[in-house]
């Protein structure tokens, strides 16, 4: 749908500045969630009714009658009162218009995203609309409306139909799709959205017809045939494995469906029995037999999200599946011990991998999302104190390596992959924990490690870097931005606020194209080429952790939602005893 800019101007005119502008009215007769009537009946009507939804209730588990759209917060209509934050949350919500507008007006749907700088559309992620599914919940945070209601009729369209030759990749068709509807019921309700949720879900099942147990690579929505990767058969890496049960056992608990949550829990079963001595897992695994192949071991690519759904797993159950929780604390144990590292000269602490044992020095984007997942353990889980301050060391140096690797750039933009400097003589003296352990038996000088005191500013112009541009290529990633969004709601440190919006500045000045925003090449330049890009979850995350850094109410506190690996926020969840009887829950 075209707008004028005109248009668009008297839009934002008419937009609150606060967080969730708009929240269905409960009392509505003509919402699909208001069940209760307001009648007064007859005793024996009523008694019939309440046998009825009892029946329902209890004995027909696809009615996801408890799942009511989530209340606003208490503050939710109080105004933003610093201005400053007020202005900036209205430009990020432009930004979004500006590039949901984009997409609308220059691909058909379901045109998967848009291309920002040739202005036209492509099916590049099943064909099915992919960035209309991702955005749905920014769309309701923001308050828009029109663009949400414009979203469910072209969703109610979908039938998540294929041709026979083709396939959907499993992972992103997860992540991006499946969460973003859930997510989008969870907040308004629809019906639509859990229907072909449900479908969705169904049709994607058969990815889990393996000798082991694990999802293969792509599954055929029509024919259930599953393919596996061009470049590497029968081999899964451990983020496609295990960035699934979120959803899935979300969608589980709505349908009362046991096969979704079964086939999910048997990858966190396969995992438990083979989590490595170190903690971790590798990064890649066999299909067929179920067994990690590679003794690599890193939490970015190939790995990231892995990490992240075995927590939020138990964050999402309210804490009851506690194997989930022991088997994250061991991982990170693994991960703070072996894989963080601060390099030679700024002491700038980092996140990288071991190859058979050996540190390959990358600092890779997708690593950033890890600082913002110690602070939230750290803020969610009862520690001993001298583990929480560890998480927390961890997660500050981390976070600030994060954005020096923006702020050091011309650009402004972060680089897709750095390699750090090797310290002289044995990559070996660089590990952060043996710097920690030698910090407190020296008496702690200072209050804070290595790696987190004295943290060192952004180089100035002709000064020498700790590293090297690997990748220089900004892909629109969310990573940085997310970290200083949860940075800045643990800690309330104004600092992590400054950096993210610091981040979003660049992102303004160096992405946007006259339809949306676009990745870049060469983010060391101070004018990065444009390339012909903008991924969906540019809409769904990189926007979205700008506009919730911008507002000052926490509209999805920790301790309601949880956020999946493409930032759709899913509500925390108890399990019902009849749940945990049917489903085997311990």
């Amino acid at each position: 749908m075209e707008s004028s800019d005109d248009e668009l101007d008297e839009r934002l005119e008419m937009l609150p500045t606060h967080s969730v502008a708009w929240m269905p009215n409960v009392h509505s007769q003509t919402k699909p969630f208001s069940r209760c009537c307001t009648t007064r009946r007859r005793s024996s009507l009523l008694l019939s009714a309440a046998g009825i939804f009892a029946i329902a209730y209890f004995f027909w588990p696809g009615i996801a009658w408890p799942h009511r759209p989530i209340v606003p917060p208490k503050d939710i209509s109080s105004p933003i009162h610093d201005p400053l934050w007020s202005n900036r949350s209205v430009s990020v919500k432009e930004a979004f218009l500006h590039a949901y507008g984009g997409y609308e007006k220059y691909t058909t749907f379901p045109d998967d995203e848009l291309q920002p700088v040739s202005n036209s559309g492509q099916r590049n992620f099943n064909g099915w609309g992919v960035t209309t599914v991702d955005s749905l919940d920014t769309m309701w945070l923001m308050g828009l409306r029109p663009e949400f209601d414009r979203a469910i009729a072209q969703i109610a369209t979908l039938d998540f139909a294929m041709n026979h030759e083709d396939h959907a990749p499993f992972f992103e068709t997860v992540i991006r799709y499946l969460g973003g509807l859930l997510s989008a019921y969870a907040l308004s309700g629809e019906p639509i959205l859990l229907a072909r949720a449900d479908e969705l879900g169904s049709k994607l099942l058969p990815v889990f017809n393996s000798s082991s147990g694990l999802p293969h690579y792509a599954v055929n929505t029509e024919t259930g045939k599953t393919a596996d990767s061009s470049d590497r058969p029968g081999v899964m890496l451990l983020a496609e494995i295990a960035s699934c049960q979120l959803e899935y056992k979300y969608l589980s608990h709505l349908t009362g469906k046991e096969n979704y949550f079964s086939k999910a829990e048997n990858v966190v079963n396969l995992m438990r029995d083979n989590q490595l001595a170190n903690g971790m897992w590798d990064t890649k695994w066999d299909v067929h037999s179920g067994k990690q192949i590679n003794n690599h071991v890193g939490v970015a690519a190939w790995a990231d999200s892995a990490y992240e759904y075995v927590f939020k797993q138990y964050l999402l159950s309210n804490k009851s599946e506690t194997k989930l929780k022991d088997m994250f604390l061991k991982a990170t144990s693994g991960v703070i011990r072996n894989l963080l590292f601060l390099s030679p000269r700024r002491h700038l602490l980092y996140i990288s991998d071991l190859n058979n044992g050996v540190l390959t020095r990358k600092f890779e984007h997708l690593g950033c999302f890890f600082p913002g997942l110690l602070a939230l353990a750290a803020s969610t889980v009862d520690f001993p104190e001298s583990e929480r301050q560890l998480y927390m060391w961890a997660a500050e140096g981390l976070a600030h390596s994060c954005w020096i690797m923006y702020a050091d750039q011309d650009s402004g933009l972060g680089p897709e992959l750095a390699r750090m400097d090797m310290w002289p003589g044995d990559w070996r003296k660089g590990r952060w924990i043996d710097h920690v352990e030698e910090w407190q038996r020296a008496g702690r000088p200072g209050g804070k490690p290595p790696g987190v005191k004295d943290l060192a500013p952004p180089v100035k112009a002709g000064e020498k870097k700790d590293y090297f541009l690997e990748v220089g290529t900004y892909l629109s990633r969310p990573e940085t931005l997310e970290s200083m969004f949860v940075m800045w709601r643990t800690t309330r440190d104004v600092k992590w606020r400054n950096h993210g919006w610091s981040i979003w500045e660049a992102i303004e000045k160096r992405t946007r194209t006259s339809s949306g925003y676009a990745s870049v090449h060469n983010v060391d330049q101070s004018d990065p080429y444009k390339i012909d890009s903008m991924p969906s979850y540019f809409l769904s995350e990189t926007i979205k952790y700008a506009y919730l850094l911008a507002i000052d109410e926490d509209v999805w506190p920790v301790d309601k939602f949880v956020f999946n690996t493409e930032a759709h926020p899913l509500p925390i969840f108890n399990w019902r005893d009849w749940e945990k009887r049917r489903f085997s829950i311990v």
